[in-house]
């Protein structure tokens, strides 16, 4: 911590918000003042460990942080991201910004009139390997992305479009640049209420294709972005690291392989998200890129819902 340093506090203790508490009690920018989880122990333990304050409320927050991040289940979003913006509190919420379109425009709409950054935790758009990516692509003809990983158990409130494939979808919303004008999507849920795996296609107003497939559960982990476009093959690894591409034309002959040196996103993330806040500018990811990721989710798992569910079944074995 330094002096001057953004009052901070972490609101939801789970997996990822443990993760969230460790960087702003690490980052120089911020001063960890509390944590808060429903779990008092949990609390109690992560305050200790950060020399923090234990709270069980996110309200008892209001008058003693200047920025939080909100880590709780997605349903619990608007509700309490709402009650902080209002107190004139800075929020970084983990993805996705809400659960419904409607819920992430009012956020928006409550951070525009109290003056109050935004920030939406679409980490993968701090990765340096989907930056260089994005630097060096051209116009996009066609992007493929695949999100797919084991079962965990986590995160079930939602589905695997709104857990997983979100990201990716923002991802390709970044690349790409226009407007989706079209949906095809299957899926279907395995071991929890929601669908467990997707498959979606993008058509949107420049012509570009998008395909997206996500599963949670997979018997493998991959994280791949591929995009083709009017001079090169790109292959995006973000989990190994590496960008591959080669020519059109030339083939394998042309083939170029970059390694990109290791970080840590989620560190990057919220050191974007304090930049902003003691810059008051507006953040790498906005709510509107929040909003516009969520829009289009929506629009997947409602034309998913539409498909006769013998239809999704039937896509099970190349969804992992």
């Amino acid at each position: 911590m330094t002096d001057g340093a953004i009052k901070t506090g972490v609101i939801g203790l789970g997996y990822f918000g443990s993760f969230h508490a460790r960087h702003h009690a690490a980052n120089p920018k911020s001063q960890l003042v509390a944590v808060v989880d429903a779990d008092g122990t949990r609390a109690a333990a992560a305050a200790d460990q950060h020399g923090a304050i234990a709270f069980s409320d996110h309200r008892d927050l209001i008058g003693k942080v200047d920025a939080v991040s909100i880590t709780v289940p997605t349903s619990l979003h608007h509700a309490v991201a709402g009650e902080l913006i209002d107190a004139g509190i800075h929020v970084l919420i983990e993805k996705p910004i809400a659960d419904t379109p409607t819920a992430a425009r009012d956020l928006m709409r409550r951070a525009d009139a109290r003056g109050v950054v935004l920030q939406i935790g679409h980490i993968e758009r701090f990765s340096p390997v989907f930056g260089l990516l994005r630097e060096r692509v051209g116009r996009p003809i066609t992007v493929e992305c695949t999100r797919i990983g084991p079962w965990k158990g986590r995160a079930v409130d939602v589905d695997v479009v709104l857990d997983l494939m979100i990201h990716d979808i923002d991802l390709v919303l970044a690349l790409v640049g226009s407007e989706v004008v079209e949906v095809e999507a299957t899926g279907s849920p395995v071991l929890a209420p929601t669908n467990d795996f997707a498959h979606a296609q993008l058509r949107f107003a420049d012509g570009t294709l998008a395909y997206l497939a996500a599963s949670r559960i997979s018997d493998r982990s991959e994280r791949m972005i591929k995009v083709v476009d009017a001079e090169r093959y790109w292959m995006a690894d973000l989990a190994a690291r590496t960008i591959t591409s080669f020519g059109r034309n030339a083939g394998f002959d042309n083939r170029d392989e970059i390694s990109v040196p290791p970080s840590d996103n989620l560190a990057l993330e919220i050191d974007s998200f304090l930049q902003a806040v003691a810059s008051k500018s507006r953040p790498v990811v906005d709510g509107k890129a929040g909003l516009d990721a969520l829009t289009v989710a929506d629009m997947i798992i409602r034309r998913i819902a539409e498909k006769p569910r013998q239809a999704a079944a039937s896509a099970i074995g190349g969804a992992h």
